[in-house]
């Protein structure tokens, strides 16, 4: 709630500013991209097949003589369809993050964040058969952080923040997956406390006109992990945003995850190939979508 109102803040005293000699710098947009196929009586084959994803984008900076106030929302839902299965749901985001800083030199900061991550509704796993198993929903899990370190902006594009006190909370609000010890909390407790050192990088660079790179690059590590230390958790957001024309755009986003608390079944096997029990394990994570559409950009 803190960090909402926060954001509501920021884009508030955004519009609220003068677009000249104003110390707000914003910018954002809205898309919706989709595709759809429909065969009818149609020899080669086919099914009909329905994508449609929504996104929405705002960065709110404020900058006035020693103070530094950064401030982005991501808000993205998608889902697709494919002759009788169910509807699938292909992406689910809801990323809040605010950044103060403290000037003590040119481009450094002393500086504390606060973040949020989440997702809209539930999230299943789908068999062969199209059979769905529940594993994840609104705040199961859902991720707060809060840090205090030192900003640095090398250049107007680049934004780099550590903080070597943070902490994370990783929240598990479903009694069925709290007790299956999802996302790494233990014994059915709906919350996993870490303490540890943050790293975020931020890109945001015009390659050309109407091309816009956007990377972000999330490190963390927790202290309490003793010889575990090393496992480092990665999230690695990049979408490259090409606009047509005021209306038009096509983009290509990656998100690459990895999480030592998130375990993924697997089947044990002997020397000689046969399966003797199940075990679980850490897994790079990796999602790319392509997507032409309709944006609006402010």
């Amino acid at each position: 709630m803190l960090l909402t109102a926060l954001s509501i803040l920021a884009v508030t005293g955004a519009s609220a500013q003068e677009k000249l000699e104003t110390p707000w710098t914003k910018a954002g947009f809205v898309g919706l991209k989709f595709t759809q196929s429909s065969f009818t009586n149609w020899a080669s084959g086919g099914e009909n097949a329905l994508a449609l994803d929504a996104q929405f984008t705002y960065q709110a900076d404020y900058k006035y003589e020693k103070h530094l106030w950064q401030n982005r929302v991501e808000f993205n839902y998608g889902f697709n369809q494919t002759g009788d299965a169910p509807l699938k749901k292909t992406t689910d985001k809801i990323y809040l993050n605010s950044n103060y800083g403290f000037q003590i030199q040119k481009s450094l900061y002393l500086s504390a964040f606060l973040s949020y991550q989440s997702q809209f509704s539930n999230g299943y796993k789908y068999g062969s058969d199209n059979e769905r198993t529940f594993v994840s929903r609104f705040m199961a899990p859902g991720y707060i952080s809060a840090g205090l370190g030192i900003t640095w902006t090398p250049a107007p594009i680049v934004t780099a923040v550590f903080t070597p006190v943070t902490w994370k909370g990783t929240f598990v609000l479903d009694d069925e997956l709290a007790r299956s010890g999802s996302f790494g909390v233990k014994d059915g407790n709906k919350v996993l406390n870490e303490m540890g050192a943050n790293l975020k990088v931020e890109l945001n660079y015009d390659i050309m006109k109407n091309v816009n790179l956007y990377s972000r690059l999330n490190l963390f590590t927790d202290y309490m992990r003793g010889k575990e230390a090393k496992n480092i958790d990665v999230s690695w957001d990049v979408q490259l945003n090409m606009t047509i024309n005021k209306w038009l755009s096509a983009s290509v986003s990656t998100n690459l995850v990895y999480d030592n608390d998130i375990k993924f079944a697997y089947d044990k096997k002997d020397s000689q190939g046969n399966i003797i029990g199940e075990g679980k394990c850490s897994k790079i994570q990796f999602k790319e979508v392509l997507a032409i559409g309709l944006q609006y950009n402010f």
